[in-house]
């Protein structure tokens, strides 16, 4: 066994380093070659780095006479639950097996290749040829779960819907199986901020706020241009609290003492986990999953039909595991996609949206495939909504990731601004109405003004400073003491940008935008350093999916609902209309999924 530890460098002690190699007090390596000529022998340790989703890390290796003894991670920030459980996983098999001929763990692909980089620097350090190593057997992960052949309910997909239905289920007193087709959980969940719209929560109370679940049902509605139910929406709306709560109090999810108001929102309403993180939910209910023993939770294995009986239930599930290419069917009483959108699928975003096309990055999982929606669709489930797919405007213009540093709008604290140095834009309008305006751009492109001054009250570039490492490194984002210095690496018209910054200042002194009507404080910009961040829109979520009923009842194309099925998240579409609020995604996900598990529980 390995161990994983995200602790700093070690110091003192036993270590002490020789060159580029840290090696063993009083073991130092003699210089003779072991048999398999790959190095030195004697006991040696090495340190190397790799470059993830989330920076810089470093790794730890011990060898003795050419044997890796273990692998340990020294400083790393990757997504909790994902990028660390994928190099938990990679960590166990290369010691194990003595190789580096290894697979990525899906859902985590730049931490896997990042992290066998940093094992391979390791090695040579520590007297090993890294080349032979990866020219080694291949080691195959082997999963430790048997394909189970039945239980009460089945859910597909292991992100928050997925989690709350299973978990619910489950304490209704239910077998559950709990699908999921990543190496990883979390999906689209984990790589959220995870903000919360939840009117009438403690913060709001806290600070005097008046809001309620017909003001969020209201902004929701406006905000997809009345194209959403009415009803679902209002479930939502009305389950958005008690779901928040249930996410301390059952999922143990701590929270920030803050409140962020996203385009298009009226009121200030949504919570924020602690660590700003969707993976603050996921991995702590993915803690919570596997401490019941009525879920049974297995991942790289994909759903792929759903099982009907004469009558037209719903009845089990045909499922693959994505390792072994082992099939089995698991029968059942009732089966709850929570599957996730289809972001991620180019070839299904053309079909129902052709300007969603390739020249578009996603912000998604890679498992954002829609594989529910296929599956249901096979068996008689009405479709609805599937051309309404939405951009978040505030991407990595090279990589399609959503930006957190860009919170700062959010934040009240920036403005948006284009090459010719204007602003073009309200900066809390709705995510449709900004990334429409900023394709309207000069080269597609937008820039985010803020300054050090706000940048340090919101603390936004501490609670993310590895994305903004990893932005200032690729030049996305600069740091100047003048505006005109901040201007220049981007061609940004300075002098037309300078006068934009005293036009916004006056706006503050007076407390109204005339220019775009600005809805929440306003905040001058008074003096550097400043920092300009490039951004683009990217695909984030897809409005359309699975045509469901206030229970969560999958309908057909005749609206009545298919017995056994049900769906929540992003997979069941007509509840965000033609465009999502922020943050109400988490509203959504996580009271449509404990109605999900609750009601496929009651047919169990």
């Amino acid at each position: 066994m390995t161990g994983l530890s995200r602790r700093k460098f070690l110091t003192g002690s036993a270590l002490a380093a020789v060159g580029g190699t840290l090696a063993l007090a009083g073991c130092a390596p003699s210089g003779k070659k072991d048999e398999g000529g790959s190095g030195a022998a004697g006991s040696a340790a090495g340190i190397g780095s790799g470059m993830g989703k989330h920076g810089t890390f470093n790794v730890e290796v011990m060898v003795t006479d050419g044997k890796l003894d273990r692998i340990t991670v020294l400083d790393s920030r990757e997504t909790p639950g994902m990028g660390d459980a994928a190099m938990d996983r990679l960590s166990k098999l290369i010691v194990d097996n003595q190789t580096l001929n290894v697979d990525t763990v899906s859902g985590a692909t730049l931490s896997s290749m990042a992290f066998t980089t940093a094992v391979a620097q390791a090695l040579d350090a520590a007297g090993q040829k890294s080349s032979e190593w990866k020219k080694r057997d291949k080691a195959e992960y082997a999963s430790e779960v048997k394909l189970p052949t039945s239980t009460d309910v089945v859910v597909v997909g292991a992100g928050g819907a997925g989690f709350a239905a299973a978990i619910t289920a489950a304490n209704e007193g239910k077998n559950v199986v709990l699908m999921e087709k990543m190496g990883i959980c979390g999906g689209d969940t984990a790589l959220s901020g995870g903000e919360m719209a939840v009117p009438g929560n403690w913060i709001q109370s806290h600070e005097g706020i008046a809001d309620s679940p017909a003001d969020l049902a209201k902004d929701m509605l406006v905000g997809g241009d009345d194209k959403g139910d009415p009803a679902l929406v209002q479930v939502i709306a009305e389950g958005a609290l008690d779901a928040s709560q249930w996410l301390t109090f059952e999922g143990g999810v701590s929270w920030k003492h803050d409140l962020m108001q996203f385009g298009g929102h009226a009121i200030k309403r949504s919570i924020i986990p602690i660590t700003h993180s969707g993976s603050e939910m996921t991995s702590k209910l993915t803690k919570r999953v596997n401490e019941m023993d009525e879920i049974v939770l297995v991942t790289d294995t994909r759903a792929t039909e759903l099982v009907k009986d004469a009558s037209g239930a719903v009845t089990g599930v045909k499922m693959q595991n994505g390792i072994t290419g082992e099939e089995a069917t698991v029968a059942c009483k009732a089966v709850v996609l929570a599957a996730g959108g289809f972001g991620s699928n180019l070839e299904m975003r053309k079909k129902y949206n052709p300007a969603m096309d390739e020249s578009i990055l996603s912000t998604d999982s890679v498992g954002a495939t829609g594989d529910g929606i296929v599956m249901a669709e096979k068996i008689g489930a009405n479709l609805i909504d599937m051309e309404y797919i939405q951009t978040y405007p505030v991407c990595d213009p090279e990589t399609g990731a959503l930006l957190y540093v860009g919170d700062m709008r959010l934040e009240d604290r920036a403005i948006m601004i284009n090459k010719e140095g204007d602003r073009f834009v309200e900066e809390l309008d709705r995510r449709d109405v900004l990334s429409n305006a900023i394709k309207k751009q000069t080269d597609g492109k937008a820039y985010m003004l803020f300054n050090q001054k706000e940048a340090d009250e919101t603390g936004l570039l501490k609670t993310h400073a590895d994305e903004y490492e990893n932005l200032e490194a690729r030049k996305v984002i600069v740091k100047a003491d003048t505006l005109e210095a901040a201007a220049e690496p981007f061609g940004i018209d300075a002098a037309e940008l300078k006068k934009t910054v005293e036009k916004w200042n006056q706006f503050c002194k007076d407390g109204k935008d005339t220019d775009f009507n600005y809805r929440a404080k306003l905040v001058p910009i008074e003096e550097g350093p400043y920092y300009l961040m490039s951004y683009k829109p990217a695909v984030h979520y897809t409005m359309g999916g699975l045509h469901i009923n206030t229970d969560a009842q999958v309908l057909d194309n005749a609206g009545a609902a298919i017995p056994g099925l049900f769906a929540a998240g992003e997979v069941a579409g007509h509840k965000m209309g033609t465009n999502r609020l922020g943050s109400c995604s988490m509203s959504d996900i996580y009271t449509f999924g404990r109605i999900a598990g609750k009601n496929a529980a009651a047919l169990a």
